[in-house]
């Protein structure tokens, strides 16, 4: 079993871990959305789903 992973966005504090089960197995997963930069190639910056903030990956 995964241990349950903790999770908060930096601006309001909510947890941003969904606990969901799949084939009888709880699994974890996250909340949080990647901004993508095309020419990086890369997830550069997270936005929290709840407040609608952005951070910096780091």
């Amino acid at each position: 079993m995964e241990e349950r992973l903790i999770e908060h966005c930096p601006h309001c504090g909510a947890d941003l871990i969904i606990e969901y089960q799949e084939k009888n197995e709880v699994r974890y997963g996250s909340l949080k959305i990647g901004i993508y930069d095309r020419e990086l190639d890369m997830v550069t910056h997270f936005q929290c789903p709840f407040c609608k903030k952005i951070w910096e990956r780091k």
